[in-house]
């Protein structure tokens, strides 16, 4: 089976999960005619495409955030408890990130003792061919 996911917002993320649909995801295809929607777009529009994709009954991956204000946080949820089962997935979660990964596993050991604080921040690098890393502004190879 193929699912079909259309991609709104073709930004440097936008991008990002493009290429992993394509390239990567086995049974997905990025198309405008969807069984489900990625949401990608400039943070105050989520909300909007959001709430279009619930009253279509599609699942919906929005980066986050998923709305700018609490109000429309509010009608995002209403709007799913009033179709009657999950629909959203937000995307803040960077657990299986190596780096994210790899600060568990020192955690786990005990060998840093126990964290009493821990800030975490990530910019999203580009990868190139060679796997290093390289910046932000440089351009995907």
């Amino acid at each position: 089976m193929t699912v079909r996911v259309g991609v709104i917002g073709a930004g440097l993320i936008g991008k990002e999960h493009i290429r992993r649909l394509t390239d990567t995801v086995t049974g997905a295809r990025v198309t405008a005619v969807t069984d489900a929607v990625l949401v990608t777009s400039w943070g105050p529009a989520h909300a909007e495409h959001v709430l279009n994709a619930i009253a279509a009954g599609k699942p919906v991956f929005c980066e986050k955030p998923p709305a700018t204000t609490a109000g429309d946080c509010l009608r995002i949820v209403e709007a799913e408890t009033a179709r009657g089962r999950r629909l959203v997935q937000v995307g803040f979660m960077r657990r299986y990130d190596t780096g994210y990964q790899q600060m568990k596993q020192v955690i786990d050991s005990g060998r840093i003792g126990e964290p009493l604080v821990v800030h975490c921040a990530h910019r999203n690098p580009w990868t190139c061919c060679a796997g290093c890393w390289t910046t932000r502004s440089s351009p995907p190879r």
